[in-house]
């Protein structure tokens, strides 16, 4: 019958869908209202008109919205995850379009397994198929989805009409640039020709000079246009890529925003905002000038080889049967490096993890002593980035040396061919004449530039492969269709919401968790206007519930009715806009607390904001501050303590006015009289709405219309307080066990009591406030932040004063001494790199002159020999290349290795307050670990060999120019430097102009927003942040497209004074020679000018003197002329690889700048005395102290406290007045300025660090948590502790239960940021770590706030079993959790104005017995 069921169910969605299809829908036509939407309205492809129905009926229209979007959208109908069937209604009741999601890889065909209430159907469909996923199945997606790429075309699917115009002149540039190149061949094969001396036996009256001259000019004029032609392709081509990136990149980040809440729990959000950093620049380069350096170097490549074929066919394909072997080399080299330096990225973003989890939680390493475990773990992984690095050291030596050898054998090769052809004088079939040298030398250079090209182009095909793969992460991206599209313009756009809320029979499982489901069959009504209290186990589901109202995520089955419709049926964007939340976490972006508030409603004014900001009981803290409502929060907020960020949260809510009201421990992070009044506040905010309260202290709900109590996923118990209570079940219980708590507080006296009283009324006692507030979670945060404020207060002061300290080039070496060795062997190989240059100009030149000679003999015998000494100046480059390139690499990577290793190590050694300063922030501290380490290198073995291989290659060429001809040598060092410094600039051309650094300014903008998404989400911000990442675009964009010009004059300049260099070296050489000024002795006259030449070769005796005086002069120019122009090269060419030089001092000066830093409170070291038997006596004596970045506000003054052992102080007061600072000076995170702090009669100063901190056991107000399992975390508190005593702590924590529970138990990974736990588990398993420990003191801040009333009372009675015997600092903003401690000290602004026991303190009438009042009255 079900089979039956589910079978006419599909054929009437079919029959529905059909007649979508066949657009046979009737609307009534009055109901239909067309409605023209602003141009600044629109996203792109969106439609200019929307159509919906009115009034929103199900009795009078079916149909809901329906929305018409441009007919160039596609639109599929069928796989839309909201097209919501409804078989149990009539059978035209179809939603339409409410979101624009379509399943990736869903089918329709799956539908068939669903019943009837099963709304979203492709959603089910996603989840059943991860259910059945293999592990097998799931490796297999992940190895196929690292090769999948984007087709290269689809790379500029984002370019517009400007952007194709500007990449087909730039195509056009470049290829007529690329053609240049090889017709110099042709213009220096005729410079050979000129110098030919049996033209005089032909015309007596031959003047060299006049020739060279003319043909100096075609230099001339080639120079030219190739500078305009340079300038276009590189300029056109950036331009060009910088706009499509900047669209790119803002379709991306709309794209990511736009995503349901989901999608971001599989998706981690620091890889979403790094890829609109990092995989956007491997996406530019693939767009961007590389893609006319790859034409460029094509063309170069095809108009080489036309060239060699029309000039000598025979000796072309001669050179073509080695020329591949350019390209391969090029082309393995290329992909080897590309390889083997993703493989080290990897490597080293493990050892970097390490290194920024553990600089982010320092107060968490400090507290622990967990300095050493973090080094030993951060180096383990640098070992293997080292690996890598010998791997890819092995493979730049080798193709640097391949290269070479290739190119100077092909020479040997070509000329022993080339001088055969001229020897027995083949006729050139071409030509129809015999080959000359010039000839030879055209054809030579034709082809080796072409093939040479192929080379040059090979890493621009690895660069467009980088950029296809991070471009497929982009756009799957940007091309996944949202299941809850917050820009979407379709939906049901409501003006209010009465808040009559339903969910029927909803199931539900997380993304990230298909096997977990959290409701199965959910059911539960909320009337409008009504307060609806939810409480439960941790984990069990309520904050779900607000998730899903959010419409965070869908419900897998059944369906959220809000005002009788589908909350489906709505637009994401107006939904959210009448929902207000107050989170347990509130998210601040790191811009002025006015922005923040305004987040809440768009275009609000000012004094709307401080309206909001009074009813939240913000205003007087705001209008404190030097900058009042314009101060900066700092990066989520850290600059504000944590009641004050949740002040401005709920401003921000407030602000909102929203007709439906989520509030999740909106309160706790306040103190008592801040909660009292915002509470107030809220209690305005909440008449008339419908209010959703989540609470683990039932005080803050026993007023609710309705309390419901939630367990594992199901609505077990609703009803009233008193309702509830009569039932006598769940709820009761909780109620009882809260209620005995505080009983078991008041009336016990004794030192066990005091203790347990501390912790016991976490969950506020039934019989105080019973308000529509929150529980102390939120206090959880406020510390903490203060501490993490306290670590990015340093963002405030961008530090630009770095000065231009020297570090000795010595001290830099003596980090590479135990590779002496290794030294000497590169030392040898750059003397042998040094010699190839300048013996290259050498060889080369005795080629060429013996092609000038016209007798056969000599031609073949001296080409022989010169081709043998190609062979091994080839063997000796190949050589000493390779030794060069891998020896210096592999003394780099070790000297990389030492310094980051010890860089680290010098970092955790710090005190806590070096942390707060303004250079020394997180994101600083792991950026300079990366880079400077590697960049130091520079100064060394690779700068120290490159610099003894440019002086042997500049001296030899130098010694080698002034001995050949000393007047043209000096006219072309007077080019000299031009020639250098162009031929560095024409590598780094090769090596890309394209931006590194991302998009500055606005990549923060979008980190946050990604990081944040939540809140974004609840306050649909989306547009917001769109807007203003757009604008802090405008400046990198600019600044792209003018780099783009500077870029092209550069490329173009450069080329042009290559050309100019050249056409004065032959003009002048050839003067020279025509002058008579460059020719041979007396005796090489002589000695050739015999009888057997003359008439044989010779017309007459001069004839034959002049010839020879052309041909010794035609040789001394040419060797002046490589010498230099070659040498020159040579050495521009090999600075580029070169570090810079300037950045290599600076992160010198960065580096040993930290390995010098002393630490004020260094937790490395053994010095220190050790307390050998801890009685837990502490006195805080006369305490003065200001943090380190605010050093002119004091936070004590005079702050003086005596502890006894054994005893319980609580510290209580206003937020932000010193309670949690207390805590840190004790563990000695910082030093006090004034004042001595003494355990059991010792200065703290004087104890060994790691010593003083095993006395501790701090359970915080915010657990911060590592990557790898829960046993690993636990075992942080005591790093030897075996498994055993890990569970007997859990245990005592209460974690054990759930985390057994859990598919891995203890061995569970808890992933990025630990988000798979909840708050409570979170709490439990930090519970644990601290228990571990068995300290002698006890530091409670807020530590059972996270939990849950039952879960409560059992670590309580575990941290009750932990106290005894032990002295124990609790801070507290709910007194009743403290009422029954040894001493209560009343803190504010650093100073403590009363203390006593609870009694005597009421008894005073002061501000303790103050603030126990206001509690009271709740």
């Amino acid at each position: 019958m079900d089979d039956e069921n589910e079978n006419n169910n599909n054929i009437n969605q079919q029959q529905v869908q059909d007649e979508y299809d066949e657009e046979e829908i009737e609307i009534p036509i009055d109901e239909i209202i067309i409605e023209e939407v602003d141009d600044d309205q629109l996203l792109e492809g969106e439609g200019e008109f929307e159509i919906r129905t009115q009034p929103i009926n199900k009795s009078n229209n079916n149909f809901g919205d329906i929305y018409v979007s441009n007919p160039n959208t596609p639109r599929n109908i069928n796989n839309s995850n909201n097209n919501n069937i409804n078989n149990n209604n009539n059978k035209n009741e179809v939603s339409i379009g409410i979101s624009e999601n379509t399943n990736e890889g869903g089918s329709n065909n799956t539908n068939k397994n669903k019943n009837n209430n099963n709304i979203n159907n492709d959603d089910d469909d996603d989840g059943a198929d991860e259910k059945v996923k293999t592990e097998e199945e799931i490796k297999k997606e992940a190895e196929n989805e690292l090769n999948q790429s984007v087709p290269f075309f689809s790379l500029f699917r984002f370019a517009d009409n400007t952007d194709k115009v500007l990449m087909f002149l730039g195509t056009i540039a470049a290829i007529i640039n690329g053609a240049a190149m090889p017709t110099v061949s042709l213009v220096f094969g005729l410079v050979v020709d000129a110098f030919k001396p049996t033209q005089f036996n032909e015309d007596p009256n031959y003047d060299i000079y006049d020739t060279v001259r003319s043909i100096s000019f075609y230099l001339l004029m080639l120079g030219g246009g190739v500078f305009v032609l340079s300038y276009l392709e590189t300029t056109l081509w950036m331009i060009s890529g910088e706009r499509q990136t900047s669209r790119i990149r803002r379709e991306y980040l709309e794209s990511t925003l736009r995503q349901e809440i989901g999608w971001f729990d599989t998706n981690k959000a620091n890889e979403l905002s790094s890829r609109i950093n990092s995989d956007t620049v491997l996406f530019e380069e693939a767009i961007g000038e590389k893609v006319g350096r790859f034409i460029h170097f094509f063309s170069t490549f095809v108009a080489g080889f036309v060239i060699g074929f029309t000039k000598g066919w025979q000796l072309t394909l001669v050179i073509t049967s080695v020329s591949p072997l350019l390209a391969i080399g090029g082309f393995f080299t290329a992909r080897m490096m590309t390889q083997m330096t993703k493989l080290g990225q990897e490597a080293y973003s493990r050892a970097g993890g390490v290194a920024e989890e553990n600089i982010g939680s320092i107060r968490t390493v400090a507290t622990f002593s967990g300095e050493k475990l973090a080094i030993d773990k951060y180096s383990n992984n640098l070992k293997e980035a080292r690996t890598v690095g010998y791997k890819r050291s092995f493979f730049n030596g080798l193709g640097l040396g391949f290269v070479q050898f290739v190119i100077l054998g092909t020479y040997a090769l070509a000329f022993w061919y080339g001088s055969t052809l001229i020897s027995k004088k083949v006729i050139n079939s071409v030509s129809d004449r015999a080959w000359t040298g010039g000839d030879v030398v055209s054809v030579f250079f034709a082809v080796i530039i072409g093939a040479t090209s192929i080379g040059q182009a090979s890493p621009c095909l690895a660069l467009f492969a980088q950029g296809r793969g991070a471009a497929y992460k982009i756009f799957q991206v940007i091309d996944r269709q949202s299941k809850a599209n917050p820009f979407s313009t379709r939906g049901i756009k409501p003006e209010t919401l009465s808040g009559d809320i339903e969910f029927r029979d909803v199931g539900f499982h997380y993304p990230s968790r298909p096997d977990v489901p959290i409701f199965n069959s959910f059911n539960l009504k909320i009337k409008p206007g009504q307060t609806v209290g939810l409480v439960g186990d941790s984990g069990g589901g309520k904050s779900t519930i607000i998730s899903l109202l959010e419409r965070f995520y869908d419900p897998c089955q059944g369906e959220i009715l809000l005002d009788g419709e589908d909350i489906r049926k709505f637009n994401v964007r107006g939904l959210r806009q009448k929902i207000g939340l107050v989170n347990q976490e509130p998210v601040l972006f790191a811009t002025t607390i006015s922005e923040n508030i305004r987040y809440g409603k768009e275009g609000a004014t000012q004094d709307e904001i401080e309206e909001a900001a009074k009813l939240a009981n913000a205003h007087s803290f705001i209008s404190q501050l030097p900058q009042g409502y314009n101060t900066l929060v700092g990066e989520k907020g850290v600059q504000m303590s944590g009641g004050q960020r949740q002040r401005i949260a709920i401003a921000r809510a407030v602000i909102k006015n929203p007709n439906i009201l989520l509030l999740d421990e909106s309160t706790s992070a306040l103190d008592a009289e801040s909660t009292k009044l915002v509470q107030e506040a809220l209690d305005v905010l909440m008449k008339g709405r419908t209010t959703i309260v989540i609470a683990h202290n039932l005080s803050t709900i026993r007023n609710a219309d309705v309390i419901i109590y939630i367990k594992k996923g199901v609505a077990v118990e609703k009803g009233t307080h008193d309702e509830l209570m009569a039932k006598q079940g769940l709820y009761f219980d909780l109620v009882e066990k809260q209620s005995h708590q505080q009983m078991y507080n008041l009336l016990e006296n004794g030192t066990r009591s005091r203790r347990s009283s501390t912790f016991s009324a976490e969950v506020n006692p039934l019989l105080d406030s019973f308000h529509v507030s929150k529980r102390s979670l939120r206090k959880n945060e406020s510390d903490t932040n203060k501490k993490e404020k306290e670590n990015s207060g340093k963002k405030k002061n961008k530090s630009n004063k770095k000065k231009a300290e020297e570090v000795p080039m010595t001290r830099v070496i003596k980090y590479n001494r135990p590779e002496l060795g290794l030294w000497c062997f590169g030392f040898l190989s750059a003397v042998g790199t040094g010699a190839v240059y300048p013996g290259f100009a050498m060889v080369f030149t005795e080629m060429l002159t013996i092609f000038q000679n016209p007798d056969p003999n000599y031609l073949t015998s001296h080409a022989n020999f010169v081709a043998l000494m190609f062979v091994a100046l080839a063997v000796g480059a190949g050589i000493s290349n390779f030794f060069q390139g891998f020896l210096f690499s592999v003394i780099g990577e070790k000297l990389t290795y030492r310094l980051r290793r010890d860089c680290f190590a010098a970092i955790m050694k710090q005190d806590v307050g070096w942390f707060d300063l303004p250079d020394n922030s997180t994101g600083k501290l792991t950026s300079h670990l990366a880079t400077d380490a590697a960049l130091v290198q520079g100064m060394t073995s690779q700068r120290l060999g490159i610099v003894l291989q440019n002086i042997l290659t500049m001296v030899g060429g130098l010694v080698i120019a002034f001995y050949s001809g000393w007047q043209l040598t000096l006219v072309i060092i007077a080019c000299f430097p031009l020639v250098v410094v162009t031929s560095k600039i024409q590598m780094q051309i090769l090596a890309g102009f394209s931006s590194k650094d991302g998009c500055g300014q606005a990549g923060q903008v979008a980190s946050e927003a990604i990081s944040g998404i939540r809140t974004v989400a609840s306050f649909t911000t989306e547009k917001q942040v769109v807007e203003l990442y757009k604008k802090q675009q405008k400046g990198p964009s600019s600044e792209g497209i003018k780099k783009a010009h500077i870029s092209g004059f550069a490329f173009g300049f450069t080329q042009l004074i290559l050309f100019c260099v050249y056409c004065l070296s032959f003009w002048y050489g050839g003067k020279l020679v025509g002058s008579g000024v460059f020719g041979a002795t007396d005796k090489e006259i002589s000695d050739n000018c015999t009888d057997q030449t003359i008439p044989y070769l010779w017309k007459d005796y001069d004839t034959c003197k002049r010839a020879q005086n052309t041909i010794y002069g035609f040789n001394s120019m040419t060797r002046v002329f490589f010498a230099i122009v070659m040498s020159a090269i040579g050495v521009g060419q090999a600075s580029s690889f070169a570090p810079d030089l300037a950045k290599a001092k600076a992160a010198a000066v960065s580096v040993f700048k930290l390995l010098d830093t002393p630490s004020k409170i260094d937790p490395t070291t053994d010095d220190g005395d050790r307390i050998d038997i801890v009685g837990g006596d502490i006195e805080f004596k006369n305490l003065h102290f200001s943090y380190p970045t605010r050093p002119d506000n004091n936070v004590f003054r005079g702050f003086a406290l005596t502890l006894q052992s054994g005893t319980t102080t609580a510290l209580v007061g206003d937020s932000g007045g010193g309670k949690s600072t207390c805590l840190s000076l004790l563990q000695r995170f910082y030093n006090p300025v004034i004042g001595e702090i003494f355990i059991d009669g010792h200065n703290i100063k004087n104890l060994n660090v790691r010593h003083l901190r095993h006395l501790f056991g701090l359970v915080g107000q915010e657990p911060t948590l590592f990557s790898g399992t829960i046993a690993d975390n636990i075992r942080y508190g005591k790093h030897d502790a075996t498994q055993e005593e890990i569970e007997e702590a859990s245990k005592l924590a209460n974690a054990h239960s759930f985390i057994i529970d859990l598919p891995q138990g203890y061995n569970t990974e808890l992933g990025e940021k630990y988000t798979q736990l909840s708050g409570g588990q979170k709490q439990r398993i930090a519970i644990a770590r601290a228990i571990i420990r068995n300290p002698k003191i006890l530091l409670l801040d807020e530590s059972t706030s996270a939990l849950d009333a039952d879960s409560t009372k059992l670590v309580q009675e575990a941290l009750e079993n932990v106290m005894k015997g032990r002295t124990t600092i609790v801070i507290a903003h709910n007194l009743l959790t403290i009422q029954n401690a040894d001493c209560i000290a009343y803190v504010r602004a650093g100073q403590i104005i009363e203390r006593g026991t609870h009694d005597e303190l009421l008894e005073a009438q002061g501000p303790y017995s103050q603030l126990w009042n206001n509690q009271q009255q709740k």
